[in-house]
């Protein structure tokens, strides 16, 4: 398998993808091949670009399709600093280009007769590791750079543009709404509608 070298190749291959594949778990799986083929060509160059944010990660924006079929963002994390337990409107590719990530699904539950969320399962993602969020089946989730002193990267490709989603309360499993916001927006993300 060959890596992919640059973001541009990235965007074509995933452009062709989403265009062509209309089975969606296929569609998921092949997306998910491409973001490992990119994680395993990454240069510094790409990565050194992106500035961490001081009191949370930052989000960069790399590409919004002009027809909304998927967007693609990348995320970097100082040691400690992580989401809150979210969801997505869509489905999601998650690779780490840089550092450890830990990952935490959550499920509704009910303790001592309140609702809540609680954890079903945690794995930990190292340069490389690529995963999927896929509603409503897997979406409740937070994400961590779990390393006490390495900065993380990650990429984000969503089934839309994100503008609002959802953060829950663990204790309640009370959500409310939320909006996304951008450190940073690379040159050429917004191309122009074909």
């Amino acid at each position: 398998m060959e890596p992919i070298a640059t973001i541009e190749q990235l965007i074509q291959e995933m452009d062709t993808t989403i265009a062509t594949e209309q089975r969606e778990r296929t569609r998921l799986n092949e997306l998910v091949r491409l973001v490992e083929r990119f994680s395993a060509g990454v240069s510094d160059d790409f990565l050194s670009q992106f500035e961490p944010g001081t009191q949370r990660y930052s989000r960069h924006l790399l590409h919004a399709d002009p027809q909304d079929r998927f967007s693609m963002l990348c995320l970097v994390w100082k040691p400690g600093q992580g989401t809150p337990i979210h969801d997505h409107p869509s489905w999601g590719v998650l690779g780490v280009l840089r550092g450890r990530m830990r990952f935490t699904n959550y499920a509704p539950d009910e303790q001592d007769g309140q609702h809540c969320l609680v954890p079903v399962e945690t794995f930990i993602g190292t340069a490389g590791s690529v995963g999927t969020v896929f509603p409503p089946a897997v979406d409740l989730h937070r994400m961590d750079n779990c390393s006490g002193d390495e900065m993380a990267i990650t990429l984000h490709a969503y089934g839309c543009m994100v503008k609002e989603f959802h953060i829950y309360n663990a204790e309640t499993g009370q959500r409310r709404e939320a909006t996304s916001e951008f450190d940073s927006v690379l040159e050429g993300a917004y191309p122009q509608a074909k």
